[in-house]
């Protein structure tokens, strides 16, 4: 019997697909590659996945939500499509609030690497003849090579003895022992190139590298294809936990990877199998789903996490590049602290430092590092999508449209805010979040227990009780008020008393004051774009009086960068992996102290004493 079939219609995208009837909306988005807001992985909780019917019909599977809709969107046709089920052929548009587009992409400085030393190196191949003897009894020497008796295949062992005038062997060391993956004339001889990715749970960037000078040829980047299975790390472990899920997981991260891989190597103006060699830094999670390992255990408190690397056949995961290219994930320390934190320590150069640094990555999770040369420990912390501007009611990721930075004007009572491309805003990013959070606390619409005050002039009874007016419909790119309701102050509470909270037990454990660190460095998007002095307004971060601060930039990317143009540095990486203590906060006895302390503004004395001594006066 035939499957019955319909066709729907995505817009403003003009994507037109077929699918059987009965088909959930969500994943009919998902096949067609269209990336929608569903932070909740499609549970029916963000509230996020809005869609306009505006031809044919569908099927409501569940009412959740649905009372957040206001009668007028009702009659416009809005459904979140997560609830959606396709029984007639129907058309659909993207409202601007639900699209999901190319966030501000941050591309690390290069690395300052002295010696470049890659993995995948060439070699001129010296021959001693003796007269008499074939080729292939002949002495053969590789220039400059030390090292043991490297392998071959057939094939390449076939070409050393058959390739006449100087060739150029090329040695591949992550094999053990090496490898001679190809031999071929010196004259013709290509440049070797390697990528470096970074693997995050919503953006993956790589950049394209000659291995054999260390300069970066090309960036690139997309969107993490998983992002429309959940925005949280646990949510997509939930989703993983049949064979079916994983292999789904795997080949989003795969098909991530080879979009930045193809858009890099073709604006270079080469092939992929010129790419012998490439390093990969992302999170436990990332790591186990880009290869394809069974993350369920990921979930337990302690879990023993292997900390040597990741390597695997670049064939074997499926990307099409040289046929001996080798995937190295730099190695994982816990559950939550992987390559991505490994790398930032490597770009931060604290390993290699007398003073006394921390490192702090927030992002829907935090790992935060404290230490020096002798000893490195670690910890993570569920932050929430917050800082990212998920979980939010009009949170959104930094592109174009997003409020990034917002500032109260106490002269006027004004509040004024600025969007990423200048344009009317659709939403606020992480930035801007705590920025309005700064404000609002400033015009004393919310008190330091984090509490709406109902007698602001900004302040209304909403939908869900009580909400802060940042935008006003008639200025808003989505026509409707920009709010900020208790439940989002709550949130963000919440995940700013997490992150906090975790510097405060790393701090404790040792016994470290804020007076002692010399060093903060601040990886990714939330060290770069966001004013470091409304974080410790708001007592994300505390108060560092002696401490210089150092953003990262991508120091996931940088990581991998150092890895894949040096041998020394994945040397160097394996041991700050080995070396790391991790303390397990779902375990531990001193979090939910320094969580609770956390929950008001800024948080505890000990970490913001210049602001208790400002209130005090």
């Amino acid at each position: 019997m035939t499957e019955q079939t319909i066709i729907v219609t995505f817009q403003p995208m003009n994507k037109v697909l077929t699918v059987p009837v009965d088909t959930p909306l969500l994943d009919a988005m998902r096949t067609a590659g269209i990336a929608i807001e569903a932070i909740c992985g499609g549970q029916g909780l963000c509230r996020k996945c809005r869609v306009i019917l505006t031809k044919g019909k569908c099927t409501a599977t569940s009412q959740l939500g649905a009372s957040h809709f206001t009668p007028e969107e009702i009659a416009q046709g809005y459904h979140y499509a997560c609830q959606v089920a396709l029984t007639a052929d129907a058309g659909f548009t993207i409202p601007v609030e639900s699209r999901i587009v190319l966030p501000q992409i941050l591309i690390s400085n290069k690395m300052n690497i002295t010696t470049i030393s890659p993995a995948v190196v060439n070699y001129p191949v010296e021959v001693s003849p003796s007269e008499g003897l074939p080729f292939a009894s002949q002495s053969i020497r590789l220039a400059g090579y030390l090292g043991p008796r490297p392998r071959t295949c057939e094939q390449v062992y076939h070409r050393l003895n058959t390739t006449t005038g100087p060739l150029i062997a090329t040695i591949s060391h992550v094999f053990t022992p090496p490898k001679i993956i190809a031999v071929e004339p010196a004259a013709s001889a290509r440049p070797l190139y390697g990528v470096a990715i970074d693997l995050g749970t919503t953006t993956v960037v790589g950049c394209l590298v000659n291995l054999q000078t260390g300069e970066i040829v090309e960036t690139g980047s997309t969107m993490n294809r998983q992002i429309t299975y959940g925005e949280e790390l646990i949510t997509r472990i939930g989703f993983a936990d049949s064979p079916e899920g994983l292999a789904t997981m795997q080949k989003a991260a795969r098909e991530s990877i080879d979009t930045v891989i193809t858009q890099i190597s073709g604006a270079a103006g080469i092939g992929k199998t010129d790419i012998v060699d490439i390093c990969v830094a992302g999170n436990t999670v990332m790591h186990h789903l880009f290869c394809g390992i069974e993350p369920h255990y990921l979930e337990m408190a302690n879990a023993q996490i292997p900390r040597t690397p990741l390597i695997k056949s670049a064939k074997e995961l499926g990307l099409c590049l040289h046929p001996d290219a080798q995937v190295y994930c730099l190695p994982n320390v816990s559950r939550f602290v992987g390559g991505d934190a490994i790398g930032d320590v490597i770009a931060s150069g604290m390993h290699a430092s007398e003073d006394l640094s921390l490192l702090i990555d927030l992002g829907t999770n935090g790992e935060i590092i404290l230490g020096n040369k002798d000893w490195m420990a670690s910890v993570s912390c569920a932050s929430g999508p917050a800082f990212e501007g998920g979980g939010i009611t009009c949170g959104m990721r930094a592109m174009n449209g997003a409020i990034e930075h917002v500032r109260f004007d106490p002269e006027t009572a004004e509040t004024i805010c600025s969007t990423i491309g200048n344009v009317p805003p659709r939403g606020i990013c992480g930035s801007g979040i705590i920025d309005a959070a700064v404000a609002m606390v400033a015009s004393s619409a919310l008190d330091f227990a984090g509490k709406l005050n109902s007698r602001h002039p900004r302040v209304r009874n909403g939908s869900e009780g009580l909400e802060y007016v940042l935008i006003p419909a008639s200025a808003s790119a989505t026509g409707r008020d920009l709010v900020f309701t208790q439940q989002d102050v709550d949130y963000l509470m919440d995940s700013k008393a997490a992150a906090c909270g975790a510097i405060g037990v790393l701090m404790g454990k040792y016994r470290i004051a804020v007076t002692d660190i010399r060093h903060v460095y601040l990886s990714g998007a939330f060290g770069t774009y966001t004013d470091i002095g409304n974080t410790v307004r708001f007592g994300i971060l505390p108060e560092f009086p002696d401490a210089a601060f150092h953003p990262l930039g991508n120091g996931s990317l940088s990581g991998a960068y150092a890895t894949l143009v040096s041998r020394e540095y994945r040397i160097m990486a394996e041991k700050v992996a080995l070396d790391m203590v991790y303390i397990d906060l779902l375990v531990d006895t001193d979090f939910m102290e320094e969580y609770s302390a956390a929950l008001y503004i800024p948080g505890k004395r000990e970490l913001f004493p210049d602001s208790y001594k400002e209130h005090k006066k």
